[in-house]
């Protein structure tokens, strides 16, 4: 799946794409940049490729139609860093939610990022520990940083 992981200063994401039905993967953008605010998303790629699309808008404009059913293991899951702090979008929830902790992630790669940062790792050594363990996510590294 992926490894998105956040703090309060950048977001760094993996770049692996796997779809398992066609044993293929492939680089893809899953942190997109646009105004005060870096975006990322896992789940299906589809989504989120969708997911950024319409986030990095403002959120405005019809909901995108997702590929993947509600609470499925593939449905799509956001984050987002403002200069307010971490938030979390699911399928449903009307608007994101404030996530009250310095950093976070998600994906296939989350608990193994989140276990990492919680030990003092970096976001940056979180990602790659997440990676070695991983299959779902891979190497190379996105960075984007709030300010900059």
């Amino acid at each position: 799946m992926t490894t998105v992981a956040v703090d309060l200063e950048q977001m760094v994401s993996d770049s692996r794409v796997t779809l398992a039905q066609k044993n293929l993967s492939y680089p893809a953008l899953k942190i997109v940049k646009a105004g005060d605010a870096v975006y990322g998303a896992a789940g299906d790629g589809g989504d989120c490729t969708r997911f950024l699309r319409w986030a990095s808008g403002g959120f405005k404009g019809t909901e995108p139609k997702w590929g993947t059913a509600p609470g499925s293991e593939d449905a799509v899951i956001g984050l987002i860093l403002r200069p307010t702090g971490i938030f979390c979008w699911v399928w449903g929830d009307p608007e994101p939610e404030r996530i009250e902790a310095p950093f976070f992630a998600i994906g296939s790669g989350g608990k193994a990022a989140r276990a990492a940062m919680m030990m003092g790792a970096s976001i940056i050594e979180a990602v790659n520990i997440a990676i070695e363990v991983d299959p779902g996510s891979g190497p190379p590294l996105q960075i984007l940083k709030l300010k900059e």
